[in-house]
């Protein structure tokens, strides 16, 4: 049988052990807050501890710690540093006969962070997400934010909220808090991280027009107004700024009878139309337009168009800067939802087009389409958010572009185009015995995005 000492120290060994095995835990009890380190003054130097808040009560002691050094006599809750210890860690410990607890470590006369700012989800709908600064000291601290996406900084996202991008959805992010305060040296932490998930788009149509005009008729004249002309006496210029080799009359856009609007380019009657290129022009086709009739500002645009056929065509689908009078392309912006090209049968491209972005080259992507663009009908659309625009093609997202930088000039109204160039930069020389080409709308419709959208009519 065990004497009484060995006694003695077994159950002190047993009561060490649950003591250590949890930092702050021993036989169930626990701190539920640790305790906090805080400036007294403004010199830096002088320090009050608020104690830990424990599960249960228990009698405890306190000691103060400066570069990982217990201080002797430091074992009250307030303490004075002296000058020399400027710059050197601090940190506090709660000693108690069940349990002990520690404070974060701090710096003397910087700002100290007791807990970490955190980051939370506050709208649902729209993923926003709210940053609280968590508890420093001295209170008069100054709190900048600065929100990043794994290691890379969001430009301009410096707010105690953010929206995030549709381009951060699936991603996630943190932000960084910094604490600035007249006498103290800054100090900055990290919140944690937070995944921003996936919203799902809630599509609900608005406006349409399907083109269900008796066969033969001009397209709606309370939605469309032609364009016409070669664009000399518009600001692009002859050839429309692109070199195209068309000139624009109304009347070869009709309706059909299956209920679509077709737009014919012909080489017939062509002579009679001078153009740019010093005289009688090659071919005529039809451009509409909805400027000064209708408006569109974010959204989800969306067409079904059968393409041309012929190297040399250059059949469009498009949105120009509702401005663009007041600032010429391309500070009016430019926002392709399609381009079908002859020479490029089995490609549809969708680019934005602003100053910065090179004007004529753009920035986009294109998308290949195994069975072509003009033996049967294609669903081309885009989704057009503040800071994102995205291109689909039949329903498949192929690309996508986020505002970035101050070429994002997609945040105002913008009226619809429909065309049928010839030749031109992207159309390319015109396939030799080429003579007539067509390009058909089934419909065009618009639709709001989780409630995001607008149309102006005039």
């Amino acid at each position: 049988m065990p004497t009484k000492s060995l006694r003695a120290l077994l159950a002190f060994l047993v009561f060490l052990s649950l003591l250590t095995a949890g930092g702050t835990q021993a036989q169930g009890i626990s701190a539920i807050t640790p305790p906090q380190i805080t400036y007294s003054g403004n010199s830096g130097l002088s320090f009050l501890a608020i104690p830990a808040k424990w599960s249960v009560a228990q009698k405890n002691t306190y000691q103060w710690f400066v570069n990982g050094k217990a201080v002797r006599g430091a074992n009250k809750l307030a303490f004075k540093a002296t000058a020399k210890q400027k710059n050197q860690r601090i940190q506090f410990k709660e000693i108690g006969s069940l349990g002990t607890s520690v404070s974060v470590v701090g710096k003397i006369g910087q700002v100290i962070v007791n807990t970490k700012p955190s980051v939370s989800i506050v709208d649902e709908l729209n993923n926003k997400v709210t940053v609280l600064p968590g508890s420093y000291s001295p209170k008069s601290a100054k709190v900048t934010f600065q929100w990043y996406k794994g290691p890379i900084e969001i430009s301009g996202a410096k707010s105690s909220t953010y929206v995030p991008a549709a381009i951060d959805e699936g991603f996630r992010i943190y932000v960084t808090a910094k604490y600035s305060a007249k006498g103290f040296v800054d100090n900055t932490s990290d919140s944690g991280e937070i995944n921003i998930p996936v919203i799902k788009r809630n599509y609900v149509q608005v406006w349409q027009d399907e083109f269900n005009l008796p066969a033969g008729s001009a397209p709606d004249s309370s939605i469309w107004v032609s364009e016409n002309g070669d664009g000399s006496k518009a600001a692009a210029g002859g050839g429309w700024g692109n070199r195209e080799r068309q000139y624009y009359i109304p009347t070869l856009a009709k309706t059909t009878s299956a209920g679509a609007l077709q737009i014919d380019a012909t080489t017939t009657g062509a002579n009679e139309y001078n153009c740019y290129y010093k005289g009688p022009c090659e071919w005529i086709s039809s451009k509409y337009i909805t400027k000064g009739k209708l408006g569109f500002k974010y959204g989800r645009i969306e067409a079904r168009i059968k393409g041309p056929v012929g190297a040399g065509t250059w059949g469009a689908f498009w949105m120009l800067g509702a401005d663009i009078d007041e600032r010429q392309w391309p500070w009016c912006g430019e926002i392709d939802v399609t381009e079908l090209v002859g020479k490029s049968p089995n490609t549809a491209y969708g680019y934005l087009h602003g100053l910065l972005s090179g004007g004529f080259g753009g920035r986009g992507t294109t998308v290949d389409m195994p069975n072509g663009f003009a033996d049967d009908y294609h669903t081309y659309a885009v989704d057009w958010l503040p800071d994102s625009i995205d291109w689909y093609v039949d329903g498949v997202l192929f690309g996508s572009q986020q505002k970035k930088d101050k070429d994002w000039v997609f945040d105002h109204e913008f009226y619809l185009v429909m065309n049928l160039a010839m030749g031109g930069n992207l159309g390319g020389p015109i396939e030799s015995g080429l003579k007539q080409a067509d390009i058909s709308f089934d419909w065009i419709r618009f639709s709001t995005i989780n409630g995001i959208g607008e149309v102006f009519k005039r």
